[in-house]
């Protein structure tokens, strides 16, 4: 009998398969005689309420028509011989279309690791039923990945260097409607291991009206931050004086390109422009003010006197030599018609999140003066509210409220939630009043500052920064005064030069980060592997913009 079932098996598997082929108008090479029709037909019942036909969905019927059943195989055991292989073939070259190409696709588009490519190769060709004759042995050569990477690494000093290219990340990203160009340009370190001091430093770039889709133009890797600027964008400076003087071409259109900004964070900032650094007492890019010694710790205290601005022509001549380090301005100098001063970008994630919204919090748990600082039970108060909160929070915030006693492992967006949805309403009640109206100066200011519809009130979001800065130093003391807080009273002129300050912000590089790191997967040449990765997804998303 388990005989018999497996035969009937067979034959309605050999059924559906050529029933699915007419179906789908496949041309199919008809060599059936018409006694086997003939055969075929007299062996069925019509009269029965179980027939079998072969022009719609067949199924097999069960054991009383063994005979009916006895007369199909003997049939198509004839037909097996001249017409299933010609099916066969026809099934293969539909099922195996492109599935080379597909298989290399998913291996880049998962981010599959290459042992586990290799495995599955292996595992596949155990099978004769699928088609891998033609596959290659080794994902390198499925995935087209280059063999000789290392020789277009430039040797810098204290690292190497590899440059992407910025005119072959405009030319794959730019939309062709564009006119002309606009890009951001972002530089920072990425730590690679917990236990080494293995470091990226990538250069990226976005293209204005791109959906902020980021791509690198060079990345150096060393285990110390680049020793010098210059050298470490020298490649880069190369190709954007070029960009920017000749323009682009796009479809056969020359198009303008413009850098439309910097986004760094202050130790970034002052390494590219070789200025001294957020702790040094002249250290301010967008005034001149004078930091002062005090309890420990460099503070920049509020005065209603405005000290000078920076400008483009004081850095050029270095005409505060106290603001410059190693007595010589960056190359960055070289590029036409950029502004060093005002295309840094003060980027609010790093000044106004993780500097200034942080440190509120953390003043206010044990840092603070005793008269602003939260007893245990308030302190407890206010996690049981943020917690409370977190089934209300809907899908659009990547990240939930957690508990305010770990605010220094808060990320930035879990900062930008409490700062401008769930601060007001948690903190009212909890801390003192002077703090919630100051918190509450702040949150306005950056409402206003972050909309595309409000430019009517940023005279008054001005007034209101320069009165927190004041009102901060009053409340918590002027030691506390830090290089982020000074900073809030320039945030209005990025507005001014940028528009909202999400446009300038280092949200969309940080989130690049992580994919960088992801394509590493061992201690052990990581620029390499950084670039293979990079030259698959390329050879397998030749046109891909996303």
């Amino acid at each position: 009998m388990s005989s018999n079932r497996s035969k009937r098996r067979k034959i309605k598997k050999e059924l559906d398969l050529i029933s699915n082929i007419y179906s789908k108008n496949e041309p199919v090479i008809s060599i059936e005689t018409d006694s086997c029709e003939n055969e075929i037909t007299e062996s069925i019942d019509y009269h029965s309420p179980k027939t079998t036909n072969l022009n719609s969905d067949p199924q097999i019927v069960d054991s009383s028509y063994e005979n009916t059943v006895t007369h199909i195989q003997e049939n198509l055991n004839v037909i097996g011989k001249q017409q299933i292989p010609l099916l066969s073939v026809i099934v293969e070259n539909k099922l195996n279309n492109n599935f080379e190409k597909d298989l290399a696709v998913w291996a880049v588009d998962c981010n599959v690791p290459q042992s586990t490519v290799n495995s599955l190769l292996h595992l596949m060709k155990m099978y004769d039923n699928i088609n891998t004759k033609t596959l290659p042995r080794d994902c390198s050569t499925l995935l087209a990945t280059p063999r000789l990477s290392g020789t277009k690494l430039r040797y810098v000093a204290s690292g190497e260097y590899y440059h992407f290219g910025l005119t072959a990340g405009i030319q794959r990203f730019a939309s062709p409607g564009f006119s002309d160009i606009h890009l951001f340009i972002s530089v920072d370190g990425l730590p690679l291991t917990k236990n080494t001091n293995s470091q990226f430093w990538p250069i990226l770039a976005y293209i204005v009206g791109t959906s902020k889709i980021v791509f690198p133009v060079g990345i150096y890797h060393g285990f110390t931050k680049p020793k010098d600027s210059d050298e470490f964008l020298s490649d880069f400076i190369v190709k954007a004086k070029d960009l920017l003087s000749n323009g682009i071409i796009i479809n056969g259109v020359n198009r303008k390109v413009f850098i439309k900004g910097f986004v760094c964070d202050s130790p970034a900032k002052s390494f590219l422009l070789k200025t001294k650094g957020h702790s040094g007492f002249s250290s301010y890019n967008r005034c001149t003010i004078e930091g002062e010694y005090f309890q420990n710790r460099v503070c920049f205290p509020y005065s209603r006197n405005k000290c000078p601005k920076r400008t483009h022509e004081s850095y050029a001549q270095m005409m505060y030599e106290d603001y410059h380090i190693g007595g010589s301005i960056s190359r960055l100098i070289e590029l036409p018609g950029l502004n060093l001063v005002q295309s840094f970008s003060l980027d609010y994630m790093h000044l106004v999140l993780i500097g200034v919204t942080r440190k509120l919090v953390l003043l206010w748990l044990n840092k603070g003066p005793l008269h602003v600082r939260l007893p245990s039970r308030s302190a407890h108060k206010l996690t049981a509210s943020l917690l409370a909160l977190k089934k209300y929070i809907p899908s659009d915030f990547s990240r939930k409220p957690r508990e305010i006693q770990g605010i220094g492992r808060w990320k930035a967006t879990e900062l930008r939630l409490f700062l401008l949805y769930i601060g007001p309403i948690v903190l009212e009640g909890v801390i003192n009043k002077d703090c919630y109206d100051h918190f509450m100066i702040l949150h306005v200011a950056m409402i206003i500052l972050l909309s595309p519809t409000r430019q009517c009130y940023l005279d008054y979001a001005e007034q209101m920064l320069d009165y927190f800065v004041e009102k901060f130093e009053n409340l918590y003391g002027h030691h506390h005064v830090s290089h982020n807080v000074h900073g809030i009273l320039h945030l209005c002129d990025d507005y001014q030069h940028f528009g909202p300050l999400d446009n300038c912000s280092a949200f969309v590089f940080e989130n690049y980060m992580k994919n960088l790191k992801s394509k590493v997967r061992k201690n052990e040449k990581p620029l390499e592997q950084l670039i293979n990765r990079y030259s698959e997804i390329y050879i397998q998303h030749p046109h891909n913009t996303k």
